[in-house]
């Protein structure tokens, strides 16, 4: 008895195309100069967003020439601010800061930070009707260009 290999079993002849991706171990440093190196090369109306999955994890396949390969860790962006984190929780809580103080801004006129604060600490007091859900640390607005950060700053 004979048996035949379909074409389905063959191995795809490898045409120098596909290289595996090494895993690296880089730095949020290098990892921020990556990100805006990439940044300067894209094409008009493609936005930086969309390197930044639903889980807000950097997707390193659009990043890892600029690395030289993968991250051997996760890295994380807010899709509002584009600050970078080795924390998943940080980008989430600032995109849901920054759209309350956006739409709260709107509505106000103002923005929703504690009155006399040095530091534009944000008033989660203010934005109870604008939040799903309270950030569980203390978020800033930047003095200069009113985006959410962790960082106080005068």
């Amino acid at each position: 008895m004979f048996f035949w290999k379909s074409g389905k079993n063959k191995k795809k002849e490898d045409d120098g195309k596909s290289k595996e991706i090494p895993i690296v171990t880089v730095t949020i440093d290098d990892v921020r100069k990556a990100v805006n190196d990439y940044a300067s090369n894209l094409p008009k109306g493609v936005s930086l967003r969309s390197i930044v999955l639903d889980t807000h994890e950097i997707d390193f396949n659009l990043l890892h020439t600029h690395l030289g390969g993968k991250p051997d860790k996760n890295f994380y962006m807010s899709k509002e601010t584009f600050e970078i984190f080795e924390e998943q929780e940080y980008p989430k809580y600032i995109d849901l800061c920054q759209i309350a103080c956006d739409q709260y801004f709107l509505e106000k006129g103002e923005y929703p930070i504690t009155p006399g604060d040095p530091y534009q600490q944000i008033s989660y007091f203010k934005l109870k009707d604008y939040l799903t859900k309270k950030p569980p640390f203390d978020l800033y607005l930047h003095a200069k260009d009113r985006m959410v950060t962790h960082r106080a700053s005068r």
